[in-house]
């Protein structure tokens, strides 16, 4: 018979966090060919993990989770898709707010001093 349990995740910790512009956010993701990302509480998120690292597998064991970076780009209003400009691209919005630990981390985000700043635009 196989079991079945919830382990829960003690701490959360992020190397990197970097606000960017919304056509700065989509554009990276054009580049890398990533077709749809995290909406929660007002914010598409793109977690950056090295699964392969010790590091994680060793913190993946002990109920620590660790993003290399975390890049955000404010989004007020949930829509399922949001498009880059004029261009012919566009990304699926993921809705995260019915996970309690990721309003938890929009929250966190929102707290830290790089929500306050304003993200360079592309040229």
């Amino acid at each position: 018979m196989t079991e079945f349990r919830i382990e829960p995740i003690n701490e959360v910790i992020v190397n990197d966090l970097h606000q960017d512009s919304l056509d700065n956010f989509l554009y990276s993701y054009r580049c890398f060919g990533i077709t749809t990302a995290i909406w929660v509480d007002g914010i598409i998120i793109q977690l950056v993990v090295n699964s392969k690292s010790k590091l994680f597998e060793k913190y993946d064991l002990i109920g620590k989770r660790l993003y290399e970076q975390l890049i955000f780009a404010k989004y007020p209003e949930y829509t399922k898709t949001v498009k880059l400009g004029k261009e012919n691209y566009e990304i699926a919005l993921r809705n995260y707010n019915n996970f309690p630990r990721f309003r938890e981390l929009a929250k966190w985000i929102k707290a830290q001093p790089v929500w306050e700043t304003i993200p360079e635009r592309a040229a």
